[in-house]
C-alpha cells in the first residue's frame, strides 16, 4: 500500500506530483535542498497536453491569469523575418517559471501538503523507503519520488552512472518590455525563426508586461557549469548580427542576457528501483526545441499520482504501468526534440527550401500530435486493459 509519499525536489515535477497526490488523498512531504522554492526568471510555454492536467488540478485558472495566452505561432525566415507558415493554438499558455512554481506551491500548501526547505538528501535506502538528510533528520515513506532535475543525485547514486551530456547547443535568454516590441504582424504571438546553425523564439509571458526570447547557436564546446551565467550582451548581438532587424531590436532591448549550455541525459532502462521513481528531468531531460520539458514533467507527475489513486496504492502495479506509459513517451519526446534542433538549423539553401515546404504541409498535424496527448486518458486506458 502507498499511504505516504516523500518527494525530493520542489520544482515543477515535484510540486505537480504533490498537488495531484494530495488531491487524491495521499499524504505527502516535499523536501527541497534550497532555503526557498524560488525559480530563475525565465519564460516557459505549456501546451494543451500539460494545461489540461493543470486544469484537473484546479490551478490553470490562476496560472492563466498571470500568463499570456497566444492564439497563433509563426515560423519565420531568420534573415528577412518573412512568415513561412503559421498555425492556431488552443490550450496554450506562456508563463514565467516563477509564476508556475508560485501557483503550484500555493495550491500544494492549500491542499495540506508538507513542505520542508533546507533538506538536502544524504542517503536513501531505496528498498526500505528511508531518507537521511544532511541536517541529520530522517524520513520514511511508502514511495519516494526523485524530482531533483537533470543532475539528479538520486539517479546517479541509485539508478545508473550516466552523466548529463553537452548537446553542442548554447542558448541565450533574455527579457524585454512588451512596449518595446517592434511593429509587425503577429509580433505578440509565438514567433520562431529558423536560420543556418541557429534559431530563435520570442513570445510575451504576461509577467509584468515582458517578452521572453531564447536564441540557440551551435557550439562544439562548453566549459561553464551554470545555466544562469550572465552573458556578454555585445557579443550576443554580434553572433546574430546577420539576422533580421526586428529580432535584433528585441534582443537589444533586454537589459541582461543569460547564456548556458544545453544538456540532455540518456533515459535509464527502468524509471523505478526499489520504491523510488524518477520523474521529469531526473528521468528524461530533453533539449527545449519543442517546448516540452515542463510539459513532460507535468505528465509524469500527474500520471504517477493517478496510478497510485486508481490502483489503491498497489506498488508493483503502479511501477509497471508507470514504466509502460512514461518510458516510451519520454524516449519519443527526447528524440523528437533532438531532431527539431537539427531541423531548425538547416543551412544548405536547397534543403532549406525542402524544409520550408515540409513545414507548410505538416506543421499543424505534427504539433497537434504532440499537444493532443492526454496523459489522463492514456493512464485510464492502460488500466482498463490490465
Amino acid at each position: 500500500m502507498i499511504e505516504n509519499v516523500s518527494i525530493i525536489g520542489a520544482g515543477i515535477s515535484g510540486l505537480t506530483a504533490g498537488c495531484a497526490l494530495r488531491q487524491f488523498g495521499i499524504e505527502t512531504d516535499i523536501y527541497e535542498q534550497s532555503e526557498s522554492i524560488t525559480e530563475f526568471g525565465a519564460g516557459i510555454t505549456l501546451s494543451r497536453n500539460a494545461t489540461s492536467l493543470l486544469n484537473k488540478l484546479n490551478v490553470l485558472e490562476e496560472l492563466a491569469s498571470l500568463s499570456y495566452i497566444p492564439k497563433k505561432s509563426y515560423i519565420r525566415d531568420y534573415k528577412t523575418g518573412k512568415k513561412i507558415t503559421g498555425m492556431d493554438f488552443s490550450g496554450f499558455i506562456a508563463s514565467d517559471r516563477r509564476d508556475v512554481v508560485k501557483v503550484l506551491s500555493k495550491k500544494y500548501l492549500e491542499l495540506g501538503g508538507n513542505l520542508h526547505l533546507s533538506h538536502k538528501v544524504e542517503q536513501i535506502e531505496i528498498e526500505e523507503g528511508r531518507v537521511t538528510f544532511s541536517n541529520n533528520s530522517k524520513a520514511e515513506a511508502d514511495l519516494i519520488l526523485a524530482c531533483d532535475g537533470i543532475r539528479s543525485t538520486l539517479r546517479e547514486s541509485y539508478f545508473d552512472d550516466s552523466k548529463p551530456r553537452f548537446t553542442n547547443f548554447v542558448a541565450w535568454r533574455g527579457m524585454s518590455d512588451i512596449n518595446k516590441l517592434p511593429e509587425f504582424e503577429g509580433n505578440d504571438q509565438v514567433n520562431l525563426y529558423q536560420g543556418p546553425g541557429s534559431h530563435a523564439v520570442h513570445y510575451p509571458i504576461g509577467h509584468e508586461g515582458k517578452v521572453n526570447f531564447v536564441a540557440i547557436q551551435t557550439s562544439e564546446t562548453w566549459e561553464e557549469e551554470s545555466w544562469r551565467a550572465e552573458g556578454d550582451h555585445q557579443y550576443f548581438l554580434e553572433v546574430f548580427k546577420e539576422w533580421n532587424s526586428n529580432l535584433l531590436d528585441i534582443f537589444a532591448a533586454s537589459e541582461k542576457v543569460f547564456r548556458w549550455g544545453v544538456f540532455d541525459r540518456q533515459q535509464p532502462s527502468f524509471l523505478y528501483k526499489g520504491n523510488t521513481v524518477l520523474l521529469g528531468d531526473a528521468a528524461h531531460p530533453m533539449v527545449p526545441f519543442l517546448g516540452q520539458g515542463g510539459c513532460i514533467s507535468i505528465e509524469d507527475s500527474y500520471t504517477l499520482a493517478l496510478l497510485v489513486k486508481e490502483l489503491d496504492g498497489d506498488t508493483e502495479k503502479v511501477f509497471k504501468h508507470y514504466q509502460d506509459l512514461r518510458f516510451k513517451r519520454g524516449i519519443s519526446m527526447q528524440k523528437r526534440s533532438n531532431f527539431q534542433g537539427k531541423y531548425n538549423h538547416v543551412a544548405n539553401p536547397a534543403l532549406v527550401k525542402v524544409r520550408n515546404l515540409v513545414t507548410k504541409l505538416f506543421l499543424n498535424s505534427t504539433v497537434e500530435n504532440i499537444h493532443s496527448y492526454d496523459a489522463h486518458e492514456e493512464a485510464l486506458n492502460i488500466l482498463r486493459k490490465s
